[in-house]
């Protein structure tokens, strides 16, 4: 059984696997084509596992100890804006980078996500932070700042700081055009948030004002219709005077009632 203190190197070369498991070069392209063991491709199609891909794999086999655990580690952040990138590799590449470019690495943890920078909710951002205030974490790596967020970036880095952990960008000069792209889809995308909730705004108030509207309509309605009922039931009583046989008297009394509740009173 191994102990997960044997494995200090951030990623392991073909080779390494095979002296690991003791298995094949074939079983070796199993493992990958069946998944059953996580491999990421380098740029130059070599096959590489990831020190924690390989814990996870020996733990669930049964072949590991977990001895570290409460010991503070490297973190490789990597973060792509769409699937499409990740579809492309881009999301592999910037891990591997790191991993081939920082020389002092120790038993890095690697949180990738496929996600904008400007939301702040992004679950593996999340979940650096927690480490951080966890007390598990030595230093960050990342290839861009803005890998970590588009904006507020000196706030995140400030936090950290207070904690002990660094944020150590190690720049990827061949990928600087496609980090410009994202910005771009970024700035769009802040763009469409704000328009989307300035839309909403006017929505809400255009809403507001059709109820009001509707509301002073019903009033008004009945409003005339009470006015029609009254002027028609002031009509018939007239009528009925009018045609009324019953002796002098009864007419007086009758004229007395509509003198007394006069065409205006029923519009007041």
């Amino acid at each position: 059984m191994y102990k997960s203190s044997d494995f200090t190197k951030p990623l392991y070369k073909t080779k390494d696997i095979m002296d690991i498991l003791n298995v094949s070069y074939s079983t070796i392209k199993n493992y990958d084509k069946s998944g059953k063991l996580k491999f990421t491709r380098t740029e130059k199609g070599r096959r590489v596992v990831f020190r924690d891909d390989l814990l996870d794999y020996l733990e669930e086999t049964g072949m590991l100890y977990r001895d570290t655990d409460y010991e503070k580690r490297d973190v490789i952040y990597a973060r792509v804006s769409s699937n499409e990138q990740k579809a492309k590799g881009d999301l592999d590449r910037q891990a591997v980078f790191l991993m081939e470019n920082v020389d002092d690495l120790y038993k890095p943890i690697v949180l990738k996500e496929v996600g904008s920078g400007l939301n702040d909710k992004r679950t593996k951002i999340q979940e650096l932070i927690k480490l951080v205030l966890d007390g598990k974490v030595l230093r960050v790596f990342v290839t861009y700042r803005d890998r970590l967020t588009r904006f507020g970036y000196h706030y995140l880095e400030a936090m950290f700081l207070y904690y002990g952990v660094p944020i150590i960008v190690v720049k990827d000069e061949e990928k600087q055009k496609s980090v410009e792209e994202e910005l771009v889809e970024d700035m769009m995308s802040l763009v469409a948030s704000f328009s989307g909730k300035s839309y909403g705004l006017r929505s809400r108030k255009r809403r507001e004002k059709n109820k009001m509207m509707s509301q002073k309509n019903k009033e008004l309605l009945s409003e005339l219709m009470a006015a029609s009922y009254a002027k028609d039931t002031l009509e018939k009583i007239e009528k009925l005077l009018s045609e009324s046989d019953d002796s002098v008297i009864e007419k007086r009394k009758l004229t007395v009632i509509l003198s007394q509740n006069s065409e205006d009173d029923f519009f007041e």
